[in-house]
C-alpha cells in the first residue's frame, strides 16, 4: 500500500513538473517569436525604408550577416548563438528520433527561418508533450482516443 502511494505521489509531481516546463517552453517560445521578429523588423526598416511584404521578401541576407560581425560584442554574441544552435540540432535530431516524434526535422527550418530563439523552445515544449504521450500521463493518449464511453 504504501509503494503504491509513494508511486501516485511520484507520477503526480512528475506531471506537475512537466506541466510547468510547457508552460515555461511555451512562453519562451513566444517571447522567442515575438522579440526576435521585432529586430527582424527593425533591420529591414531601417535597410529597405519600410516593412512592405516585397522588402521582406527581398531580405538582404549578406548585409544582415555582414552586421552580426560588424562588432566584437555582436561577433562573440553571433558566434555563441550558432554553436548553441548546432548543440539544439544534435539534441533535436537524437531526440526526435528516440522519442518518435513526428515532423521533428521542422524544428530545425524553424531554427532557420524563424530564430532560434523561437524553434528550440517549441521543440522543448513538444518533446515534454510527447514525453507524457510515451510515459501514459498524457491527457489525449491513444487508449482515452479508442476507448468506448
Amino acid at each position: 500500500m504504501y509503494l503504491t502511494s509513494r508511486r501516485i505521489a511520484i507520477t503526480i509531481t512528475s506531471m506537475l513538473w512537466n506541466r510547468i516546463r510547457q508552460v515555461i517552453y511555451a512562453a519562451l517560445t513566444a517571447i522567442g517569436f515575438v522579440w526576435t521578429n521585432y529586430y527582424l523588423v527593425q533591420f529591414i526598416i531601417i535597410t529597405k525604408g519600410k516593412l512592405s511584404l516585397a522588402n521582406f521578401l527581398n531580405f538582404d541576407i549578406a548585409l544582415f550577416i555582414k552586421q552580426i560581425y560588424a562588432y566584437p560584442a555582436s561577433s562573440f554574441i553571433g558566434i555563441d548563438v550558432s554553436v548553441a544552435a548546432l548543440c539544439a540540432i544534435v539534441v533535436i535530431v537524437t531526440e526526435g528520433r528516440r522519442l518518435k516524434m513526428r515532423l521533428w526535422g521542422l524544428y530545425i527550418v524553424a531554427i532557420f527561418l524563424v530564430s532560434f530563439g523561437f524553434g528550440f523552445p517549441l521543440f522543448l515544449l513538444m518533446r515534454e508533450r510527447k514525453q507524457m504521450e510515451v510515459l501514459g500521463l498524457a491527457g489525449d493518449t491513444q487508449e482515452e482516443k479508442t476507448s468506448p464511453t
